[in-house]
């Protein structure tokens, strides 16, 4: 029992929950008490009794038995009357991380946030501060980068130990995630690894930080990137003793991973940020009622109206920008797909040259490094192509789901998407590409990749005559649109009374 939802952007703060199998449930004050009363060894009149005398108001032994089966057994919050645990399916939400798994245990996690808790001391988190604006300033106003990233271009072997510092660095992320929530009073869980979208990733279990205020969250937040820049103050401190220009490549690159920590349209720190600021947990899971809410003719959603005014104008903005983002990523992902394909294939075939060459010579830290950079290569791939199954997956069990006694329905909504399939198919298909690699003149900027989508609906038109007609009615039945060769730029159940929300474990790519 996590208590009230502190500092919420609820006009009524709701109350946590976190089941056994760690996800979080948000209760409302009534269905909190009699689930905080409920231990197994009192009666239902006893409950009543208890949850009366906390709510203020009459609550009758019936409606302790209504609400303990109808809300708390199903949301599994209280066992079968039995005494088992129901089997629940523990939800997947949107944008989340998959395949992870523990590594270590939450003992040696606290363990090692009582070793780093002195570095969130007030005094200490200002000279860390001051002295990181210091770093950045003499970095690119004083000694610049040009070096660093000279001598690892000229000893491809130090990408070894780039690689390795900056896997250090993604570790340390999370023990400042898990000491900040130690710090504010809450205790963290396990870390382990995962795949979060296509590459893999760390992750710190600090569901536990609900208990806290917004300070408390937001220092588990942000714990995460201040101990990344206390490791670039380590990092400066190095080379001004050893003179090793290749721990500036290593501080530059780490300032692009705090960047992108920082976007708020992922499961990242910057997402948490957000939600932490306006005291909503759960954005994602509001991105529809929001969407819907807007339509003038349309009755605000209950997930809309609950929130105070000012937290609904920024998680309104959050979701408008957040699709966006998310349609424009997905769309150029499949539109620009093969010149992907071609370019991981190039290079995967050239890292097999390089480590072969590499072993026969008798480089062996140069072989090495290849292999690790074709499982790199690999780890991506694999990733891109579950992604876009799932996406299929999710498809079709919703359209299954949502037109459940309306066969019209159900098969409209699948003929949608088998002529979506079939459009991406044909975009897909030679000659447009040849899935030729990304030129090395491309800059796969936004406006690159828009410029692109008149070749692949050329292409779409080209070998689907009868779409072509439907477009152009003027046009001659045996007029072909001309497909362009050009290589294409790279771009990158609701329960009444209750909602789950998503345990907040920030994640950082290596």
């Amino acid at each position: 029992m996590l208590g009230e939802y502190r500092d919420s952007g609820f006009k009524e703060a709701p109350y946590l929950a976190r089941r056994a199998d760690g996800q979080v449930l948000q209760l409302p004050r009534l269905l909190y008490l009699v689930a905080e009363n409920t231990d197994g060894r009192r009666s239902y009149e006893q409950i009543a009794e208890a949850v009366t005398e906390k709510f203020g108001r009459g609550v009758s032994e019936d409606n302790v038995r209504v609400l303990a089966d109808s809300k708390l057994r199903p949301l599994g919050v209280l066992a079968a009357r039995d005494g088992s645990s129901l089997k629940l399916e523990r939800p997947n939400p949107l944008l989340a991380l998959n395949f992870k798994t523990a590594v270590v245990p939450r003992g040696l996690v606290n363990a090692l946030t009582t070793l780093f808790h002195p570095f969130f001391w007030p005094v200490l988190v200002i000279l860390a501060v001051a002295g990181f604006v210091a770093l950045d300033w003499w970095l690119f106003f004083v000694h610049g980068i040009a070096q660093g990233l000279r001598h690892l271009i000229d000893e491809p072997v130090f990408f070894l130990v780039v690689f390795g510092l900056v896997v250090l660095s993604a570790a340390l992320h999370e023990c400042g995630h898990a000491t900040g929530c130690r710090y504010g009073g809450a205790r963290p869980g396990v870390m382990g690894v995962g795949i979060y979208l296509v590459w893999p990733a760390f992750y710190t279990d600090v569901t536990d930080a609900y208990r806290l205020g917004k300070g408390g969250r937001l220092r588990t937040d942000l714990g995460g990137v201040y101990f990344n820049a206390l490791f670039m103050l380590a990092a400066l401190g190095l080379y001004l003793l050893t003179h090793f220009e290749v721990l500036i490549a290593v501080i530059l690159l780490l300032q692009f991973e705090m960047l992108h920590q920082f976007l708020p349209f992922l499961r990242l720190d910057g997402y948490y940020v957000i939600a932490d600021i306006t005291g909503v947990p759960d954005i994602f899971v509001r991105m529809k009622p929001v969407l819907l809410s807007l339509l003038p003719w349309r009755k605000p959603d209950a997930q809309v109206t609950v929130l105070k005014n000012w937290v609904r104008v920024v998680v309104t903005i959050w979701v408008v920008l957040t699709v966006g983002f998310v349609l424009y990523a997905y769309g150029m992902l499949l539109l620009h797909l093969p010149s992907i394909v071609g370019t991981a294939w190039a290079s995967m075939l050239a890292l097999v040259r390089n480590t072969s060459t590499a072993l026969g010579s008798g480089q062996a830290a140069i072989g090495l490094f290849s292999v690790l950079q074709i499982i790199l290569l690999t780890l991506p791939v694999l990733g891109l192509g579950w992604m876009l199954g799932r996406l299929m997956q999710r498809l079709l069990v919703l359209n299954w789901v949502r037109t459940r006694g309306r066969p019209f329905n159900r098969v409209t909504g699948y003929l949608v998407m088998a002529a979506a399939t079939l459009l991406l198919v044909a975009a897909w298909t030679p000659p447009r590409t040849h899935y030729q690699p990304i030129a090395p003149g491309a800059r796969g900027t936004i406006n690159e990749s828009f410029d692109e989508a008149p070749s692949v609906f050329s292409q779409i038109l080209s070998i689907a005559p009868p779409l072509r007609n439907l477009v152009s009615p003027s046009a001659s039945p045996t007029t072909s649109a001309s497909p362009t060769a050009a290589s294409p730029a790279a771009s990158a159940s609701e329960t009444p009374g209750a909602t789950a929300s998503p345990s907040p474990t920030p994640s950082s790519s290596p």
